[in-house]
């Protein structure tokens, strides 16, 4: 914890009135998409907690956890969630690509200047 005693015990009074008007134990992911709904930043979490893990950790340490976690552990268990069969997709057959044109060979250059005694 980097944060002084005051300023944790300040945000985590916040933090659990918050949790308990909403009667939701929040994720990390979750909270921060609150926006500005939430009652502590979440740079100023960061900064007092060293990150959202820390601040669970303090908060499980405080007085407010027994009510906090009552909340937690009295959310309905999730429904199963069926497989949903993938659309089948008739996949077509490959095109042949065609076979590029060979390009024409050009004759070679005959040098301007032949060789012999002229050109020494």
């Amino acid at each position: 914890m980097k944060g002084n005693r005051i300023k944790i015990h300040k945000a985590i009074k916040l933090l659990a009135a918050f949790f308990l008007r909403e009667k939701k134990l929040y994720t990390e992911h979750d909270y921060i998409a609150l926006g500005n709904r939430q009652p502590v930043a979440g740079t100023t979490i960061r900064y007092i907690f060293g990150g959202y893990p820390g601040m669970i950790t303090c908060m499980k340490q405080s007085a407010y956890w027994g009510e906090l976690k009552q909340l937690n552990t009295s959310k309905p268990s999730p429904k199963p969630v069926e497989p949903v069969a993938a659309p089948q997709v008739e996949v077509p057959k490959p095109v042949q690509p065609k076979p590029a044109p060979k390009a024409a060979v050009k004759p070679a250059v005959k040098p301007a200047v032949t060789e012999g005694k002229d050109n020494e």
